[in-house]
C-alpha cells in the first residue's frame, strides 16, 4: 500500500493542476460567428460566402511589422509549394485592429505582395470580438500594438474549425495536412488528443514512480551488502 501511494499521489496532483488551467483554445468542430465585413475595396461581405470551401483563416493587424508579417510570408511560401489544389479553398487575413479599414487593407495588400485570390478583411468591434471568440483566440492591447498568438485557422466547408497550426514556423507539410483535414479527410490523432495526451502522462508518471522505487530497492540493497562486508568474523571456539 505505501509503495502504490506515491503514484496515487502524483497522478492526482497532476489531474488537480490541469483541471485547474484555463486556456482559450481553438475547439474543434465548432462553427465560426457568422460575422459581417469589409473587404479591401470597400464591399460589405458575408462570412457565410465561404460556405462549401475550406477556409484558412489567419488573424492579423496590419500595423504588425513581425510575426503578423512572418506569418504571412510563410503562408504564401508552403501555399506555392502545396501539392493540394489551394484553387479548391479560400484564403482570408482577418484584422483585429478595429481601426483598420478598406483603405489600410488595402494598402497592406500593395505593401506586403498579397496574392489577389486572398481576401482581407475588418469589421466592426463587435464583429471582431464574436469572431474571435468563436476560433478561440485572445488578443490584449499593448499601448498601439497587439499582444496575440500567432496561428492559422483552418476551417470546412460548413465554416467549422478542423484544424489549427501554432507559430510561424511551419512547414508545406504541415499546411497540406491541416488543408486535408478541413477538406474532409479524417484526422484520428487529432480527435483523439486529449486521450493520447492523458494516456502518456498516465505512463509517464507511472515509469518515474516505478524508477523511484527500484532506485530505492537497489540502494537499500548495497547498503545491506556493505553492512555484511563489514561485519565481524564470528570467533571460533576451541
Amino acid at each position: 500500500m505505501k509503495r502504490a501511494f506515491p503514484l496515487f499521489l502524483l497522478i492526482t496532483m497532476a489531474t488537480h493542476l490541469s483541471g485547474n488551467v484555463v486556456e482559450l483554445a481553438p475547439e474543434r468542430g465548432r462553427p465560426v460567428a457568422p460575422i459581417e465585413w469589409i473587404d479591401d475595396t470597400g464591399r460589405t461581405r458575408q462570412l457565410s460566402e465561404f460556405a462549401g470551401y475550406p477556409l484558412i483563416l489567419l488573424p492579423i493587424y496590419t500595423r504588425c511589422r513581425s510575426a503578423c508579417v512572418q506569418n504571412v510570408d510563410r503562408l504564401k511560401e508552403a501555399l506555392a509549394d502545396s501539392e493540394n489544389d489551394i484553387r479548391q479553398s479560400r484564403v482570408l487575413l482577418f484584422s483585429f485592429d478595429g481601426t483598420d479599414d478598406s483603405a489600410t487593407l488595402a494598402k497592406y495588400r500593395r505593401h506586403e505582395s498579397i496574392p489577389l485570390g486572398w481576401l482581407l478583411g475588418a469589421g466592426s468591434q463587435k464583429s471582431i470580438d464574436a469572431l474571435l471568440d468563436s476560433i478561440g483566440v485572445q488578443v490584449g492591447k499593448a499601448g498601439a500594438e497587439f499582444t496575440h498568438p500567432n496561428l492559422l485557422i483552418f476551417l470546412d466547408s460548413k465554416l467549422r474549425i478542423a484544424k489549427w497550426i501554432y507559430g510561424t514556423d511551419y512547414s508545406t507539410a504541415d499546411i497540406d495536412l491541416a488543408w486535408q483535414v478541413a477538406a474532409g479527410r479524417s484526422d484520428w490523432i487529432g480527435q483523439h488528443s486529449d486521450l493520447l495526451y492523458a494516456l502518456l502522462l498516465f505512463g509517464t508518471t507511472t515509469l518515474f514512480v516505478m524508477l523511484i522505487h527500484y532506485l530505492r530497492q537497489f540502494g537499500e540493497l548495497r547498503r545491506l551488502r556493505r553492512n555484511r562486508r563489514q561485519r565481524p568474523a564470528p570467533l571460533l571456539s576451541t
